[in-house]
């Protein structure tokens, strides 16, 4: 499989059904990949990018700190599967030297991946799926 990396371009609501997209973009190219997620991951993945602190903890929170306290890190953030018009994820985790790759809903992952500056990728075959290319 030839992995993607992917950068967050936007967070939008679809004009068609008002649910909330994140807009991933190659980040060597111009082709996009949205990602429609739930509206308490939109206000998350809104206040990571924009630097904005909670009033509370948020999952990330406890990922981030659960992470640290075993002394590993989110190495980045994979779109693996695409069946059904639905995402699955993993989280790449670095720890003791061994990388593991654990299960996430999308939208928590990435949430992560804002949060943590952990890069983002998906495999080709998914990009030519349910990506969009932007003709110029």
């Amino acid at each position: 499989m030839a992995e993607v990396e992917m950068v967050i371009d936007s967070l939008r609501r679809s004009p068609v059904n008002r649910q909330w997209v994140v807009v991933l973009k190659e980040k060597l190219a111009e082709r996009y990949l949205p990602v429609y997620i739930g509206s308490s991951q939109a206000d998350a993945i809104k206040r990571e990018l924009t630097d904005v602190s909670p009033s509370k903890p948020l999952a990330r929170n406890l990922v981030s700190g659960g992470i640290d306290a075993v002394y590993s890190e989110v190495k980045a953030v994979k779109l693996d599967k695409f069946d059904n018009n639905v995402f699955s994820a993993k989280l790449v985790i670095a720890a003791l030297g061994k990388s593991h790759e654990v299960d996430c809903p999308p939208a928590d992952a990435l949430t992560i991946a804002a949060g943590m500056n952990a890069p983002i990728f998906t495999d080709e075959i998914i990009l030519s799926k349910a990506g969009i290319s932007v003709c110029a």
